[in-house]
This record gives C-alpha cells, sequence and structure tokens, in this order.
C-alpha cells in the first residue's frame, strides 16, 4: 500500500514538472516569434514652461524592445502624429521638430523625439480664480509608425505628453527683507526686539503666484512659501524642518495684517509662533531690488 502512495505521488511530480516544462517552452516560443517594438521610454510625460512667450524645446526618448533586438541590423525609421485625441494644436501650443526619427544598431535602437512648447498666446488663467479651478492643461497624444524590418512595428500604445504652461510670477525676484524679531526673553511687547536686521532674499517663482525663501532669521537653513492672492492678502507656509506651528499676524496688534501692496510691490509679512516664554513675533518687510 506504501508502495502504490509512492508510486502516485512520483507520477504527480512527473507529470507537474513536464506541465511546467511545456509552458516554459510555449512561453519562449511565443516570445521568439514575436515582433519588438517601437515605443516611448516613457508613455506619460510631463513638458512645462514659463508662458512668457519663449519657447522650449524637449527631448522625448523613444526605443525599441523586444525578442528578437539582438538580431536587427538595419535602421528602423519612426514616425510619430499626433492623435485626433489630442486637445493640443500643432503651431499653437507645440511643433514637433523631427516627426521622423531614425533608429540605427549603432545607437542601441534608441532616439530623441523633440517636441517644442509654444508659449506665446498660451497664459493660463491666475490662480485663485473660477477659470483656475477649471482649467486643464492641453495634451499632446503621439501615435508611432515603424518601418524598416517587417519584425518591428509601433508599440499601439499612444504617447500622452501634458503641455503644461506656468504662468508668469509678478513677485519673483530679488528683495531687501527688513525683520524685527520679538523675543520674550529681552523684555516685554513691543520693546522686546531680539533682531532688527537687513536681509538679501530672493523670492523664487513656485507657480504663478506662490514662491519659495528662506524663513525669517533662519533663512540659511529652513524654507517658507509666500503666496500672494487675488485679493492681495498673504498665504504663508512654513517648511516641514520648522518644529513649531507657525501663524500669520501680531498677537499684541490685530492691524499688522500680512498683504501685498501693488502700488509699491512691497510685501509686508507679520507672523508669530509661541515658545517656552511666551511669542516669537516677526515683522518682515520685502521691498523689491531695483
Amino acid at each position: 500500500m506504501k508502495t502504490l502512495k509512492y508510486i502516485l505521488i512520483l507520477l504527480l511530480a512527473l507529470g507537474t514538472f513536464h506541465s511546467c516544462l511545456v509552458d516554459d517552452e510555449t512561453k519562449y516560443d511565443m516570445n521568439d516569434s514575436g515582433f519588438n517594438l517601437v515605443t516611448f521610454e516613457r508613455i506619460t510625460a510631463n513638458l512645462t514652461g514659463l508662458a512668457n512667450g519663449d519657447e522650449y524645446t524637449f527631448k522625448v526618448k523613444v526605443k525599441i524592445v523586444g525578442p528578437t533586438i539582438s538580431d536587427l541590423s538595419s535602421d528602423i525609421t519612426a514616425t510619430f502624429s499626433a492623435d485626433a485625441s489630442s486637445t493640443a494644436t500643432d503651431g499653437t501650443h507645440y511643433r514637433i521638430d523631427n516627426p521622423t526619427v531614425v533608429l540605427s544598431a549603432s545607437n542601441n535602437y534608441l532616439g530623441l523625439l523633440e517636441i517644442t512648447l509654444v508659449t506665446a498666446g498660451n497664459n493660463p488663467p491666475p490662480e485663485g480664480t473660477p477659470e483656475f479651478d477649471a482649467y486643464v492643461s492641453p495634451s499632446l497624444v503621439l501615435n508611432i509608425v515603424a518601418t524598416g524590418d517587417p519584425t518591428v512595428v509601433g508599440s499601439g500604445k499612444s504617447g500622452v505628453l501634458a503641455l503644461n504652461f506656468t504662468p508668469p510670477n509678478p513677485y519673483a525676484g530679488d528683495y531687501i527683507a527688513h525683520i524685527i524679531y520679538r523675543h520674550p526673553a529681552v523684555g516685554t511687547y513691543p520693546d522686546n526686539i531680539n533682531v532688527e536686521e537687513d536681509n538679501a532674499k530672493t523670492l523664487a517663482a513656485v507657480t504663478g503666484r506662490k514662491c519659495e525663501t528662506g524663513f525669517a532669521v533662519w533663512f540659511d537653513t529652513d524654507l517658507c512659501w509666500i503666496t500672494v492672492n487675488v485679493d492681495n492678502s498673504i498665504r504663508f507656509d512654513v517648511g516641514d524642518t520648522w518644529p513649531y506651528d507657525v501663524k500669520l499676524g501680531d498677537p499684541f496688534d490685530a492691524t499688522k495684517i500680512s498683504h501685498f501692496d501693488p502700488a509699491t510691490g512691497i510685501i509686508y509679512l507679520y507672523y508669530h509662533y509661541e515658545g517656552d516664554g511666551g511669542y516669537r513675533i516677526f515683522w518682515e518687510t520685502f521691498t523689491p531690488v531695483p
């Protein structure tokens, strides 16, 4: 009885082993006789440029992949064209500078498709408006046709490029930041000024209204972000490296309201946080450098 049991187990094991071999051989045969494909290195990508009238050229990587790529020797010509589902318009939003790309064995069948982003007349709506909330960047959907070898075809997967036009940020630039920093360890408000100094700071554009710069008197090590809202009020965010909860305003003076003055270009920033012994209060005035 035990002998019969072992024979059955052996037969089952051999059957399973044979099944695995058949599956592997079948899989190998199917791959070995399959097509090589011209494809994008990334099926989706973002092309981003500041909408200031300039043009920006991007290089999109394309390549050949497949089971018999090592057997290829002839050049492959890949032609790229916009699919009808594209919402971007040729000549208005973009140009395809080299719609035909030659992929050669000498370059490992790698190539670059050049797309130029045209920003003139393509300003997106300003942030904080209903139009901005509803705005969707135009997209370019690209198809591929390959010629030169019957074993090489287009992948059949379109490349989708989002054309992101970033609005110019009028608040970005160089400033002199005059800061008054009050600390409870040096007296009582409003005479408890611990630091009063001028610092050269640069507001770097993040979006059309948001800028990044150094935080307070620790601007060499910590970052903050200043956003000028549509009504010229300020949103203020401090990086996660700063351990305290920073809030806008002066807790002892309600008239100190952070804002941007469009007549002078000056940003008035008032903020504070609570630490041991009381509030740390900051008045910081950003005056643009001519």
